[in-house]
């Protein structure tokens, strides 16, 4: 093989180490940009979390106070206290009777408490009849809406209780008879874990070796 001489052989070897330099420097210089760029990636996203943490950090003054002021209003206050169908009933039914009694109005009915879900909550509703002056239903229908937990009223009828035309005595008022639905919240019970499979129930020992 003849290799070039003089000026251009010279130039030729020149190019050839030159393009060896490069493809050198290429091997290393690509990979290493490359990888730069990756961390230049994850810097960035790691230091948009803890900037976001920051302002979180900082605004955590006033969140805490919007907690205090939830917890101060006591939300549940203003649903049933039972969470067992027959108790929060009952608890209804009771809440509802001296409201009733104690506001001049005479209960002529009341009926067992039904309760269905609704919107994540149970609504509990009784049917309530009962006597009253003009007067005394106003004050009976503003203590049953003012009362706590928060009572609703659905199907209110009313009705007079003397023929048309009635002259009462002097000072003297008719009694107009009031059907009214009355409904509250309340929450749902807790639902309990499943037992897992194969676990046998608790047994406490008694004496002489019994077991319940």
């Amino acid at each position: 093989m003849i290799f070039p001489t003089g000026n251009k052989g010279r130039g030729a070897a020149v190019g050839l180490l030159v393009a060896a330099v490069v493809v050198v420097l290429a091997a290393f210089a690509v990979p290493a940009y490359l990888l730069h760029q990756r961390y230049d990636a994850i810097i960035s996203d790691k230091q948009s979390l803890i900037d976001r943490y920051q302002r979180a950090s900082a605004n955590r003054v006033e969140q805490q106070k919007a907690i205090d002021v939830i917890k101060a209003r006591e939300s549940s206050r203003f649903y049933l206290r039972n969470t067992a169908p027959n108790l929060a009933g009952a608890e209804l039914t009771d809440l509802v009777r001296p409201l009733i009694e104690t506001n001049g109005a005479r209960l002529t009915s009341i009926q067992p408490a039904t309760v269905k879900d609704e919107a994540g909550f149970r609504l509990y509703s009784i049917n309530i009849g009962f006597n009253a002056t003009p007067a005394n239903l106003q004050k009976t229908l503003y203590a049953l809406e003012t009362a706590l937990p928060y009572l609703f009223f659905e199907n209110v009828r009313l009705s007079a209780t003397v023929p048309r035309g009635f002259k009462p005595a002097p000072n003297q008022e008719p009694e107009v008879a009031a059907q009214i639905e009355v409904q509250a919240y309340g929450f749902k019970d807790v639902a309990r874990a499943p037992r897992p499979a194969g676990t046998a129930p608790s047994t406490t020992a008694q004496p002489g070796g019994l077991k319940s």
